[in-house]
């Protein structure tokens, strides 16, 4: 039986792992080169291209079960490279399986690409402890997954950090120095500057103007020296850019770079400069080419994140367009979701070449650059060379369009600069119509006119003005994006709402296609071509009031082919919104495979999957049916992480399990834990889609109670299911009134919508028509409250008013319920009244129903039905469309006894003065808890001593969850 050395099995190791990247060189057991240690040789050392951008990377390695590799790992951190002088920060732990030892040479090969290693990063910088991902146990994978672990590691982020340091730095000193030169006419100028980008004159756009220009001159200098040979025959050397270069020195350079084409990169660029006057140019020139410079020495010219980090703080109009920039961590995250699903052949050129895929909200570019990592990664697995496949990825697969030209500039660059050198004929990044465009009837809402099959109008980046830079003139475009013709289509589109708050917020008619300045019957009009081109489509998902991303989610359906992927950064809302109704339909109609990927962590910042958001995302990853793919299994997996990956290493990884719990657990297994080696990193569930409450969840137990609950059921911890009289809430009776429709005004603000006027009730006043409309905390804290307000019939609407009354009830619902600091659920009036906003009525056809309801409603599976079903945008608080309200799971008290109801009225009156935390905080009310002991023991008839510990587990599970506590320190500590 052959035994080979570990020595031996390294060699091999390190030829396995330099076939699986041309541009890497991989030795095993070199020694000289770790800097003083000459007779140290690291086990494997794998040394990228690029410069110090491209780190290399230590693999320290040792057979199972490998005692003392990781220790070993730890002696390499700090130690200096011999070459390079560069300080190792990152060092790889692998143990190798023992039973390659036994495998005969001629074998091992195979058997290398067939083993499955345990593998760790270990990291540190300084005196820093080391760090280890993960923190504990060993990441399972092939020498492909080993190769692509390693590949993402390759990066010097400290210099990384440092070159972004500087650029922003660079260009913020030139913007701000052109926002206060002495020129003639700088207003002009400036203005100039923002009409040219598409965008309002602010020091923004001026930055983004700026770093348009730096980003071109660092691409010249990524691609300088290159020779190129132009159509004329002629050849041209790419020249560096030089201090001393004036303004129409630079245009120059950049009118010939055109020739071979990169347009969407410098074509903008150069119409930036153009606008600039010449000192100022040759200054700002000056300026931003020392800093280019510098950057060509850190070796990172080419580096695609740099970047994207930076514009994604320097975008402008935010607000109105919410271009916010998709974190590089998300964006490597869904991209590697989605391209694992692609069903093609990464050895084949042609097959690769075939693929098309788009972001048709392109943004910063770097979903779409994501995208093409994860499948030139997979190209370099396969052993083909993946820059000898750029240009044609570049003329024909990769799609992008955004209405920003510093968008598209951006996109085209981070594509570009993977391979800089290596040039391709066009590219399929669009700057797509926008607004009214002189005379022409009808205005463009960007990427949205692509829901029409007719549409071929894309504007071309420089288009206009091709002659004075050299261009060759415009080519006709025949089509962005055929329907049903992508593989995928990857989108971080817009959340605005056309409609709705925030219309009144800002003070404007419709927010959503406010951008650019568009005037206010722009945006109607641009509203009103929406809602025609949408009216063509069968079965639209796209609602107003769930704004323009529903509309994008419409158009990916309609462009991706039956096999292909959609691939979606999308509001928290979609999974709960009755706005997302129809998307929800639309995906578990047309789509298998769907995976939703949320965060359950506190606060909707570290909730969000983009930058600077604000408010809680979730990520949608589906495969579109084909006609004749069954329909047997319509679960969806809902996967929760507990926090957002850090970074892009993470992200794939955590990718990489979600996928093979996707592929293995939906027969098998319908909740459980997702582990990376020996660390949860989340859970996951496989629900029907309308089982909302289950993204976002960190206790897949809690889950498990509050989906019985609908099924007529109580799955308690440590006890076995009961059969339960539950009931939803709209076999009951009805609700009350929308707050619109008791005191709202029409749009034109000059009929009345609501028959009512509200006064608040003052002491002593008898009131015709009391309304419980607000929160007011201090009167919330027991069952009982008291109406708040009165209404004044507004002149001639009596009979509407009289309609309106007729809803009045005593049982009144938390629509709007901020679960970490309000305590009820429901609450009871002692006489009928009208509900409002933040209470609505809520009328059961049998009024002796109503104080049983206000009692389960506020025990703890009264509280965790309301949870399961609200809107959970805002960890804490959870919101109700008041249309959903008869959803809301209740006790059956048809099923009760007349004993029982006697009994609910007495226990009612028991607790009518009885004070309530916050419901956060029902893991140590004492009033919570007697209120569980009186309906679940004394009404009833549960064995107190089986069914209170359960309950007692249920209410701290429940109040850990941050959708719960929303981060408040009242939560249950550990």
């Amino acid at each position: 039986m052959a035994h080979t050395s570990e020595k031996a099995l390294n060699a091999l190791l390190a030829q396995a792992l330099e076939w699986r990247h041309p541009r890497w060189k991989v030795n095993a057991e070199q020694s000289g080169v770790l800097a003083g240690q000459l007779g140290r040789a690291p086990d494997i050392v794998i040394t990228p291209s690029g410069g110090e951008a491209g780190s290399p990377v230590l693999i320290e390695t040792e057979y199972e079960p490998a005692g003392t590799v990781d220790s070993d790992a730890c002696a390499r951190l700090g130690s200096a490279l011999a070459r390079s002088g560069y300080v190792v920060e990152h060092v790889v732990a692998l143990r190798m399986p023992t039973r390659l030892a036994d495998v005969s040479p001629a074998d091992l090969p195979d058997e290398i690409a067939k083993a499955e290693f345990g593998y760790r990063l270990i990291s540190a910088r300084g005196e820093a402890e080391p760090v280890r991902f993960p923190p504990e146990g060993w990441i399972q994978g092939t020498v492909d997954d080993l190769a692509g672990f390693c590949e993402r590691i390759a990066l010097n982020e400290h210099l990384l950090d440092s070159a972004v340091a500087l650029l922003e730095e660079t260009i913020t000193m030139a913007a701000s120095g052109l926002r206060t030169a002495l020129i003639p006419h700088r207003e002009a100028v400036l203005e100039l500057i923002a009409e040219t980008l598409h965008q309002v004159e602010d020091h923004q756009t001026v930055c983004m103007g700026v770093a348009i220009i730096a980003n071109a001159l660092l691409f010249q200098t990524s691609i300088a020296g290159s020779c190129h040979t132009l159509s004329d025959g002629s050849e041209y050397i790419v020249p560096s850019p030089k201090e001393g270069n004036s303004r129409a020195d630079v245009r120059e350079a950049w009118g010939e770079v055109l020739k071979i084409n990169y347009w969407p990169i410098f074509a903008i660029a150069s119409e930036v400069l153009a606008d600039i006057p010449h000192a100022e140019a040759m200054h700002m020139i000056g300026l931003l080419t020392r800093a280019t410079s510098q950057l060509a020495k850190y070796g990172v010219t080419s580096t695609g994140d740099m970047a994207g980090q930076m514009f994604g703080k320097l975008i402008a109009d935010r607000k109105f367009l919410a271009t916010f920039y998709t974190l590089p961590s998300s964006a490597h995250l869904l991209a590697e979701l989605a391209a694992a699903r692609l069903d093609i052949d990464y050895a084949d050129p042609d097959d690769v070449a075939s693929l098309r895929v788009a972001d048709l909200a392109c943004g910063t570019g770097t979903l779409l650059t994501a995208a093409y990592q994860r499948i030139m990664a997979r190209v370099r697995r396969a052993g083909s060379n993946d820059e000898d496949m750029h240009p044609k990825m570049m003329e024909q697969s990769m799609v992008g369009a955004d209405i920003m030209p510093a968008a598209v500039h951006l996109t085209a660059t981070l594509l570009s600069s993977a391979y800089p050198a290596s040039t391709f004929d066009d590219t399929k990044i669009f700057l797509m119509p926008y607004g009214k465009a002189g005379d022409k009837a009808e205005p463009s809402i960007g990427s949205l006119e692509m829901l029409s099959e007719a549409f071929n109008r894309p504007m071309e980046l420089g288009a206009q003005d091709r002659s004075s830079i050299g261009g060759t003139g415009a080519h006709k475009v025949d089509s962005v994006l055929d329907h049903q013709s992508a593989d995928l289509v990857i989108m971080n589109p817009p959340f605005t709402r056309a409609t709705g708050q925030e219309a009144r917020a800002v003070g404007v008619p419709v927010p959503a296609f406010a951008g650019f300045g568009t005037s206010k019957n722009d945006q109607r009009s641009m509203s009103d071509r929406l809602t025609k081109l949408t009216r063509r489509i069968p079965r639209a998902c796209g609602h107003g009031n769930a704004g323009l991303a529903s509309y994008f989610l419409d158009l990916a359906h309609i462009k991706v082919k039956p096999g292909g992927t959609i691939a979606f950064v999308l509001p928290f809302t979609v999974t709960i919104g009755t706005s997302w109704a129809k998307a929800r339909k639309l995906l578990i109609n047309n789509y298998r495979n769907i995976t939703i990927v949320a965060i359950a962590d506190s606060g909707s910042t570290d909730r969000a999957f983009s930058s600077d958001t604000g408010m809680a995302e979730v990520l949608v990853v589906a495969t579109r049916r084909h006609a004749d793919d069954s329909f047997d299994n319509n679960d969806v997996l809902f996967v929760n992480l507990y926090e957002r990956p850090a970074d892009p290493i993470k992200a794939v990884e955590q990718a990489r399990r979600i996928n093979l719990t996707a592929s293995k657990t939906s027969d098998s297994k319908k909740a459980g834990s997702i582990d990376i080696g020996e660390t949860q990193i989340g859970n996951f569930i496989w629900a029907d889609i309308q089982d909302v409450g289950c993204a976002g969840i960190t206790q897949i137990d809690l889950a498990a109670c509050a989906r019985s609950l609908i099924d007529g059921k109580l799955s308690l911890p440590r006890l076995s299911d009961i059969d339960f009289a539950l009931v939803e809430l709209g076999e009951l009776g009805g609700r009350g009134p929308y707050h619109m429709d008791i005191n709202g005004w029409q749009a034109d603000k000059e009929t009345p919508r609501g028959p009512f006027d509200l006064e608040k009730i003052t002491t002593g006043k008898s009131t015709a028509y009391p309304i419980l409309w607000e929160h007011t905390a201090q009167n919330e804290t027991n069952i009982v409250v008291v109406p708040d307000h009165e209404g004044v019939i507004r002149p001639g609407l009596k009979d509407k008013a009289l309609r309106i009354w007729d809803s009045a009830s005593r049982l009144h619902l938390n629509r709007d319920f901020r679960l970490n600091s309000q305590p009820l659920a429901a609450c009871f009036t002692d006489t009928p009244c009208i509900g409002g906003h933040a209470w609505p009525t809520y009328k059961l056809h049998d009024a002796n129903w109503d104080r049983i309801m206000v009692l389960w409603a506020n025990t703890t599976l009264g509280l965790i039905s309301f949870w399961w079903v609200g809107s959970l945008q805002q960890h804490g608080r959870a919101r109700l469309a008041i249309s959903r309200l008869s959803e809301l799971m209740t006790l059956d008290p048809r099923a009760l006894t007349d004993s029982q109801l006697t009994m609910a009225d007495e226990i009612f009156d028991r607790f009518r003065s009885t004070e309530f935390l916050p419901a956060n905080e029902a893991w140590h009310d004492d009033s919570r808890r007697k209120l569980d002991e009186a309906m679940f023991v004394d009404l009833l008839g549960f064995d107190r001593d089986q069914i209170m510990p359960s309950l007692a587990i249920l209410r701290d599970q429940w109040c850990r969850e941050p959708s719960v506590h929303g981060g408040k320190p009242t939560r249950p500590q550990n």
